[in-house]
């Protein structure tokens, strides 16, 4: 493996991406950092972890930043051969050397979707609820009564509320949040996710790579995800005066995946025992927060 380097993308226009294809058959105006972004997701959460293909892909994508990290990789496209009888090369062993994506992470600006309920399941991004079975009604035939009653057992999708739907593609935070150990349900959060290194290339500190790099842009540029009352209006922001625009602080949060909570605490990420434990795609995740330390900036007039 050559020396990585890391790939920035800022928020891009995705329209026409079609979350039922995998990268390699999507439209040609999709930046290529993004389909390379994609690739690793696809490799990790797809390929490794069961997520079904349409779910990998979500409205926050276009929203976010992301980075690659990429490695020049040799890899055999012709085999030697050799005669079995004298052991001469007949033809000698053709490779290419590639850019390859390995790793990614996403960084996803406010405002949010609600934490998730202690308990919760998701499935693509949305919220599961268990059927009542009292809502079934009663059949005098057994096998009847067991089917209705595994049917009453699956879960639900709960449909996007308004207030969700708003606080989910809103430029503003919408509504209070629920309080928790690390947040106080009010102030503005930027969200670490996505987090993947394809499974050859583990053990190198990829991540850590990754992590170091979104959060020196993080720091760099802590005004980058604030509103604009130039650009919005105070109407549109709902204030009254410019000391009530949000703006971020500093405070990250992770829904990180239980098994690998651990990694995130060596970053620096303590876990938020007030927001327990909740199921994406059936995988248990925690919530995780960090402030990181950035330069006081006026908002953005």
């Amino acid at each position: 493996m050559g020396t990585p380097f890391i790939s920035h993308l800022e928020p891009s226009r995705l329209d026409g991406y079609d979350p039922t294809k995998p990268h390699d058959q999507q439209a040609a105006h999709i930046p290529q950092v993004f389909l390379d972004a994609m690739e690793v997701r696809e490799a990790v959460f797809v390929g490794e972890q069961g997520t079904p293909l349409p779910c990998e892909y979500d409205v926050d994508d276009a929203r976010s930043c992301h980075w690659v990290t990429y490695a020049s990789v040799n890899r055999t496209t012709s085999p030697e051969q050799r005669d079995p009888r004298t052991g001469e090369v007949l033809k000698p062993r053709r490779s290419e050397t590639r850019s390859m994506p390995i790793g990614t992470l996403r960084v996803v600006p406010f405002p949010h979707p609600p934490h998730p309920p202690p308990g919760a399941r998701y499935v693509g991004n949305v919220l599961q609820e268990p059927s009542s079975s009292s809502s079934s009604p009663p059949s005098s035939s057994s096998d009847d009564s067991n089917d209705k009653a595994k049917k009453a057992a699956r879960p639900r999708a709960r449909t996007l509320t308004s207030v969700d739907a708003a606080r989910q593609t809103s430029t503003l935070p919408y509504g209070a949040d629920a309080p928790t150990t690390y947040h106080d349900g009010k102030e503005p959060y930027v969200k670490l996710g996505r987090v993947a290194v394809v499974a050859e290339f583990r053990g190198h500190r990829i991540a850590s790579q990754l992590w170091r790099a979104a959060k020196q842009w993080l720091e760099h540029n802590p005004a980058f995800f604030n509103p604009s009352v130039t650009e919005l209006g105070m109407d549109q922001l709902k204030i009254g005066a410019i000391g009530d625009i949000p703006k971020w602080n500093g405070l990250v949060c992770c829904h990180a995946q239980e098994r690998v909570a651990n990694v995130y605490e060596k970053w620096g990420f303590k876990v938020d025992e007030g927001m327990g434990k909740w199921y994406e795609e059936g995988i248990p995740h925690v919530g995780m927060f960090q402030r990181l330390h950035i330069k006081e900036v006026n908002p953005k007039v």
